[in-house]
């Protein structure tokens, strides 16, 4: 009886241990995509302009949407699967696993359906045209 409960932690353990690895995996290729600086002038005898202030944003919420965003929801994924594997009969670690992996989801879905109209909403004001920057996202200075 002790060896099999014995056997079935070293699983959950193993189990824990693969998914960290799969996560810092897929966390290096997410941050493969995060490259460059975040301030797009003042390099190398660049001028800045007012404009860049603009950019600058835009590469912060880049930032944020395609590096931070995707990383912390995959950490807060494993931790709610984390405590999913140790709840074993435990209603109280069941319930706080499913707070976690809930949270993490919806927190997510709010995000990119927030983008989402973002981006909709500016698009039928015609920020593009009143503004000549080309699409309101893709902001080119001088």
């Amino acid at each position: 009886m002790i060896n099999e409960k014995l056997k079935m932690k070293n699983k959950k353990i193993m189990g824990v241990v693969a998914l960290s690895f799969v996560f810092l995996f897929l966390a290096n290729q997410v941050l493969a995509i995060c490259e460059g600086p975040l301030v797009p002038c003042g390099f190398g005898g660049d001028q800045c302009h007012f404009c860049h202030i603009f950019v600058l944003i835009d590469n912060i919420i880049n930032f944020i949407l395609t590096c931070l965003t995707p990383i912390a929801a995959g950490f807060m994924i494993i931790i709610g699967g984390i405590y999913l594997l140790i709840a074993g009969g435990s209603p109280e670690l069941f319930d706080k696993a499913k707070k976690v992996l809930t949270g993490a989801v919806i927190g997510l879905v709010v995000i990119f359906v927030a983008w989402v109209f973002l981006n909709t909403f500016f698009d039928y004001i015609g920020v593009a045209e009143w503004t000549g920057l080309g699409t309101w996202w893709e902001i080119k200075c001088p």
